[in-house]
């Protein structure tokens, strides 16, 4: 997870007395900790929390995240605790409550799984606009970042992610994003293609690119430092 993700977490564990003994519900009240979100996964989350916090395992606690605002929270239950002399660390296995809850997790976790997951093509990359050197980057659910440059570190010149539904474009030479659907995507009762754009709204148009700045912000060790930096450019 990057380390300019603004996603904020806390974990709700059992109240404690001075020699750490769980107290009873009905004489406390669970306590909040801020801690550092090492990963997520699809069934569960890896915070680093204050060395004081306390908890043990198959002990129910709860997660909150917060990003940009959006508040998210999730039953879960303690899967591993581990206390070091600077913090401790606890592993949590969630619990969802119904299919929304578990639909809202997945798109905090979206931008982070396309980002981590894409890696160089190490295959023949078809070049297509001459003078540039063309690079890819594949990706989980289909996500791909297209790279053009001049090679031989000489600076990029434009990108095209695709991830989801959607194309992002930047280019030097002209000034902020292009955003619109992907090619070969049904929209409404036809397929978007080159030929026959489909526009999206303005409020669209924001949303992708916000999942594009999150997935920047996300971007990891296989995708060169000096991509990163150019995509910050366009994300910030």
């Amino acid at each position: 997870m990057g380390a300019k993700y603004a996603l904020k977490a806390k974990v709700t564990l059992v109240a404690r007395d001075g020699e750490g003994h769980p107290l009873p519900p009905e004489k406390s009240v669970p306590m909040d900790w801020g801690g550092q979100l090492v990963d997520l996964s699809e069934a569960g989350a890896n915070i680093r929390l204050h060395p004081a916090a306390i908890a043990a395992r198959e002990e129910e606690c709860t997660l909150k995240l917060e990003l940009d605002h959006m508040l998210f929270e999730t039953q879960g239950t303690i899967a591993r605790y581990r206390a070091l002399p600077q913090y401790v660390t606890c592993g949590i296995s969630l619990n969802f409550p119904d299919a929304y809850t578990r639909k809202a997790y997945q798109q905090l976790m979206a931008p982070i799984v396309i980002a981590t997951t894409l890696e160089e093509n190490t295959d023949r990359v078809k070049q297509d606009l001459p003078g540039l050197v063309k690079q890819e980057y594949h990706g989980q659910g289909e996500s791909m970042l297209s790279t053009w440059g001049e090679g031989s570190g000489r600076g990029l010149k434009l990108f095209e992610l695709l991830l989801h539904d959607y194309y992002v474009r930047g280019s030097t030479e002209l000034p902020g994003l292009k955003i619109g659907y992907r090619d070969g995507v049904k929209i409404r009762n036809r397929l978007s293609t080159p030929a026959v754009p489909v526009p999206l709204s303005p409020e669209h148009q924001a949303e992708v690119t916000t999942l594009f700045r999150y997935v920047v912000q996300n971007l990891a060790k296989p995708v060169p430092a000096d991509t990163r930096r150019f995509l910050e450019i366009f994300a910030a």
